[in-house]
């Protein structure tokens, strides 16, 4: 596997009814035009929308073509596709998570002014802290780069219900008490992704 720096990107849509073929085409385009090696791709476990989570190389980033995004576009109900670039030092580090049953993408959004870099432990042992609990898979986090205030948590878990039961935990509040003064909301979507690989 490439352990070089990565970008992953994070979009989500609203789907068209028979959008496969076009979704088809673009995670060729990925590939092709940018040597994307590992891509994902799942329906939230609420069906209600459908996660993309590309792994573009840092050396070249996200594609920017016009046409690209103009189909990325297309592909949602209100062609309004959200997307966020989280980078990583290489694409190991968030692979458990999306490899894994149940894969966790949640995030901690911070309020406008907070030092970042001084919540860098407890944003840290949000994610360490669940190597403590049963069902974990592993992951990684890190901070988007088109929206620094938030947080993303790439998590694995064996089920659901692994992570339902380290949510009601002490330690699971240690670190989310820490953090909620600074904290600005927050949301999470469950996914069992289809991995693609391309050599």
């Amino acid at each position: 596997m490439n352990r070089a720096k990565i970008i992953s990107e994070i979009v989500k849509f609203q789907l068209k009814p028979g959008f496969e073929p076009a979704f088809s085409k673009l995670r060729q385009t990925v590939v092709a035009d940018g040597g994307v090696k590992e891509q994902y791709h799942g329906l939230s476990h609420k069906k209600d929308h459908l996660a993309w989570v590309i792994q573009w190389p840092e050396s070249s980033g996200p594609l920017q073509d016009p046409s690209f995004r103009d189909e990325l576009k297309r592909l949602d109900m209100n062609e309004s596709p959200v997307s966020w670039l989280v980078p990583f030092a290489d694409a190991s580090q968030p692979r458990r998570a999306l490899v894994a049953p149940c894969a966790q993408l949640c995030t901690v959004p911070l309020k406008p002014g907070t030092d970042a870099g001084a919540l860098a432990t407890p944003l840290h042992k949000t994610y360490s802290d669940c190597y403590e609990a049963p069902g974990f898979t592993g992951g990684y986090w890190g901070t988007a780069l088109n929206e620094p205030l938030k947080n993303w948590y790439y998590l694995g878990w064996e089920t659901r219900a692994a992570h339902d039961a380290y949510a009601e935990t002490a330690l699971f509040w240690v670190e989310i008490n820490n953090l909620a003064p600074y904290m600005s909301g927050g949301d999470s979507g469950y996914y069992t992704f289809t991995q693609q690989l391309s050599a």
